[in-house]
């Protein structure tokens, strides 16, 4: 019996009606194991395939030819954006039940062995998120907050939230770290909406709702307890740790997430947290020149995305980062994985 343990954090804003949730809730569901603990596990992960509508079948369509035993795709997944806020609330729930859910059920219907690990990143409307919810454990599991055991002794630890960032949409961010909050960088704006209602409502960034240090915190307490105090983990975060090659936007800018990679660095040296995987600047390979480095002994992988071609990575967990590729799908559908090193 396989166990998810979701951790969502309440929150509160006296100028918004967001959504609040239990602290803790454990979920139970009947789940094969993907392997024994010595059996590697062939992971494909991508993410911010909101960048072209034909995105999530190029996705499975490599899935399809490279039977990995672990899908992933780490945010920001619907393409349907209608201009403002309020007009694209019905088009992403719309998208996320007439597209997504068909997909995902007709793909395991003939790869019941491969398991789909997904969620909303910052450019989603949180108000598709509860026909996602309905389906937890079902064709997908949902990956905010959550630790998910995919073998006898390997989780995935999931947290989907940004840092503050310019755009209106507010569902998944937080400020960042008690003592570096980011709400004062730039162009970031922290006055916006969240969608949580079903409506777009304003709302305000601050420290009512906590930050995503805190959160990182409860899921790093969560990793050293009884649980999982002995599992080896991944981590798939939307927002990449900051000052990396994986936070590099197009004007120069390192827009990661300070909590991010505190965490990470908290957990380098422990031989438990094997792999980090990211999205959010989709540029960052092209502005840095890497796809991938190491924040302590952690590989952390961040390989973009293109509306033209999807771009995803494909690794097995026994040889981070030697066995790590890129793949790459074309819009006719030829799915290309490359050489070793190969990342733009």
């Amino acid at each position: 019996m396989a166990l998810i343990l979701a951790l969502f954090q309440t929150t509160k804003n006296t100028k918004s009606t967001k959504k609040s949730l239990p602290v803790l809730r454990v979920l139970r569901g009947k789940r094969k194991y993907l392997g024994d603990s010595e059996t590697p596990i062939k992971i494909l992960c991508t993410s911010d395939t909101h960048v072209h509508p034909g995105h999530l079948d190029r996705f499975l369509k490599a899935a399809r030819e490279l039977r990995p035993q672990l899908l992933i795709v780490g945010g920001d997944i619907i393409p349907d954006w209608k201009g403002s806020i309020e007009a694209s609330i019905e088009p992403h729930q719309l998208w996320v039940r007439n597209v997504l859910l068909p997909r995902l059920r007709e793909f395991r219907t003939t790869h019941k062995e491969i398991r789909v690990l997904i969620d909303l990143g910052n450019d989603d409307i949180a108000a598709a998120r509860p026909q996602m919810e309905a389906d937890g454990g079902g064709d997908l599991d949902l990956l905010h907050m959550r630790v998910i055991e995919v073998s006898e002794n390997l989780a995935v630890v999931g947290y989907m939230a940004v840092n503050p960032t310019p755009f209106l949409i507010k569902d998944r961010e937080k400020p960042d770290c008690r003592d570096h909050d980011g709400l004062s960088e730039g162009r970031v704006a922290r006055a916006g909406y969240v969608t949580y209602s079903g409506a777009a409502t304003p709302y305000t960034l601050d420290f009512s709702a906590g930050t995503i240090e805190d959160d990182l915190t409860e899921l790093s307490s969560a990793m050293e307890g009884p649980r999982w105090g002995k599992s080896s983990f991944i981590f798939v975060c939307h927002a990449p740790p900051k000052n990396t090659a994986l936070d590099l936007t197009q004007s120069g800018l390192h827009v990661g997430s300070l909590a991010v990679r505190r965490f990470i660095e908290r957990w380098s040296g422990t031989r438990r947290l094997i792999l980090s995987l990211h999205g959010h600047i989709h540029e960052a390979p092209w502005k840095s020149g890497q796809a991938w480095q190491h924040v302590g002994d952690v590989p952390c992988f961040n390989v973009g995305q293109t509306p033209n071609m999807l771009r995803a990575l494909f690794l097995k967990t026994d040889a981070v980062p030697d066995s790590a590729r890129l793949v790459t799908v074309t819009r006719e559908g030829k799915v290309t994985v490359a050489g070793q090193g190969v990342w733009v």
